[in-house]
C-alpha cells in the first residue's frame, strides 16, 4: 500500500523545458503542476500568481500546468533550475524528503477533512524543517479530495478487487509487490492510464473526484466506490537558492498572499471533491457503489493489516507514530464534545 493507492495521477504531457521571457523589472518565478490546463488548480494558482505582481518585488510567476512530466520530474527540474517552484503532492515531495508520506501513504487511516488538518498541523513544522533543510520553502499547504477507486466493475468488498488489474504508476518496486496481495497492479506511465482503460489493460484506477470528473473518466470506468481512501495532500515549494535572491519584503508578501491562498485552495477543493462527485452522476452516469457497514469493516481489517508493513517501511515510523498519535488525541477530544 503506497503511492499507488493514492496517487493523484499525471496527465503528463511531453516534457519541455520552459523558456524565460522575464521582463527585466521583475523577478520571475516558474512553477510546474502536473493539474491540467484550465483546471480548478491552475486556475487558482494563476489568480495567486496575480497577487504576488502587486506587492513589492514585482515577482511574476508562470504557472507551467502538465508540462513538465510527473512529479519526479519536476522535482528533478527544480534541482537543476529549469523550474523555480511546484505544486506537487505527496508524491513529488517525497522525493525531497520521505517524512511527507505520513499525511498520504496511509489508506483509510484518515475519515474526515478535521482528522487530516489535525495530523497535519501536528508535523507541519518538522516537515517544513526537513524540506527546507534540502532546500525547499513550504508557502502553503493544500489538499486535493479524496482518492477513490473508479472501476469498469462494481467493488463493494476487497475480494471483488482482488482479481482485478489496478493502475500503478512507475516507482518503487518493493511498493508494487505489496500491491499483489490485494489486486494485479499494472505499472504504466501516468499518461497511459486512460489508454490502459480503453483498451482493456486496467479493470480500474485511484483517482481523485475532481480528476476523475475532469479526464471524464466514468466513459470507461463507471463505478467507483465510496470509500475515502486517502487524501490527496501537497504544498506549493520554491527551492531555497530562488527564496533567497529575493529581498525581505518581497519574502513576507509572498509568505502571506500565499498563506491566505492556501487557506482559499483547501476550501475550494474540498468542496470540489463532493461538487465533482454530483457532476459525474448527473452528466456522465457514474454510478456510487456504497459499502454496507459490514463491507465497510472488512475494507477497514484489510487495511489495518498492512499498516505494519507501511510503518517504517513506506512512511518513516517517527513521522507515522506522531501522525496516529495526534489522530488519538483528535478523536478523543471530539467524542468529549459531541
Amino acid at each position: 500500500m503506497t503511492r499507488h493507492f493514492m496517487i493523484l495521477v499525471v496527465f503528463a504531457l511531453a516534457a519541455a523545458a520552459p523558456s524565460s521571457h522575464a521582463q527585466s523589472s521583475a523577478t520571475l518565478l516558474r512553477i510546474a503542476t502536473v493539474a491540467p490546463p484550465g483546471s480548478s488548480f491552475h486556475k487558482q494558482l494563476v489568480a495567486l500568481g496575480a497577487e504576488w505582481s502587486k506587492g513589492p518585488g514585482a515577482v511574476r510567476m508562470d504557472v507551467y500546468p502538465g508540462t513538465q512530466g510527473g512529479e519526479t520530474q519536476i522535482v528533478r527540474r527544480m534541482r537543476v533550475g529549469q523550474v523555480q517552484g511546484a505544486m506537487l503532492t505527496a508524491i513529488g515531495l517525497a522525493e525531497i524528503d520521505r517524512s511527507v508520506t505520513a499525511l498520504q501513504y496511509m489508506p483509510m487511516m484518515f475519515q474526515s477533512w478535521d482528522e487530516v488538518d489535525a495530523a497535519r498541523e501536528s508535523v507541519r513544522a518538522s516537515l517544513e524543517a526537513k524540506l527546507d533543510a534540502a532546500g525547499y520553502v513550504v508557502l502553503f499547504w493544500g489538499d486535493a479530495g479524496w482518492v477513490r477507486y473508479f472501476s469498469n466493475k462494481p467493488v463493494r468488498r476487497p475480494a471483488d478487487l482482488k482479481p482485478m488489474r489496478v493502475y500503478a504508476s512507475t516507482g518503487e518496486g518493493d511498493s508494487v509487490r505489496m500491491l499483489s496481495a490485494y489486486y494485479q497492479p499494472v505499472v504504466l506511465d501516468p499518461d497511459k492510464m486512460l489508454l490502459g482503460l480503453r483498451n482493456g489493460m486496467l479493470d480500474a484506477v485511484p483517482l481523485p473526484a475532481f480528476l476523475a470528473n475532469f479526464s471524464q473518466l466514468p466513459a470507461y470506468a463507471p463505478y467507483m466506490l465510496d470509500l475515502r481512501w486517502a487524501p490527496v495532500v501537497g504544498a506549493l515549494v520554491v527551492t531555497r537558492r530562488s527564496w533567497d535572491a529575493l529581498d525581505e519584503p518581497t519574502r513576507a508578501w509572498l509568505r502571506s498572499t500565499s498563506e491566505r491562498a492556501g487557506t482559499a485552495i483547501r476550501a475550494a477543493s474540498r468542496a470540489e471533491d463532493d461538487a465533482a462527485i454530483r457532476a459525474m452522476r448527473e452528466k456522465q452516469g457514474l454510478k456510487v457503489v456504497t459499502p454496507s457497514p459490514e463491507e465497510f469493516e472488512e475494507w477497514r481489517a484489510t487495511v489495518a493489516a498492512a499498516y505494519p508493513l507501511i510503518r517504517d517501511r513506506l512512511v518513516p515510523a517517527p513521522m507515522y507514530d506522531t501522525v496516529t498519535l495526534a489522530l488519538t488525541k483528535h478523536r478523543a477530544r471530539a467524542a468529549v464534545t459531541r
